[in-house]
């Protein structure tokens, strides 16, 4: 797979996490590179519900490591 963000994915961590997402890719650290928190990581978990329309528990957020995982969680969910 490509290192690039499917776009639903750059949007939220854009305009709803406010990231600079210029310098993220699918293998990013979501809180060592990203700079997520625990508020972020909530606003992310509304945000996916709301644009993939499914929702993923805060364990099965948490568990996320990379942009990737959260990616590859989403779409997961979504088949």
């Amino acid at each position: 797979m490509s290192d690039q963000m499917i776009p639903e994915m750059e949007q939220i961590l854009r305009v709803d996490l406010q990231v600079d997402t210029t310098r993220i890719t699918r293998n990013s650290h979501l809180v060592n590179e990203v700079g997520l928190d625990s508020v972020a990581f909530a606003v992310g978990m509304v945000a996916i519900e709301d644009t993939f329309g499914v929702a993923l528990s805060e364990e099965e957020m948490m568990s996320c490591e990379t942009v990737a995982d959260l990616e590859d969680a989403v779409l997961a969910k979504r088949a």
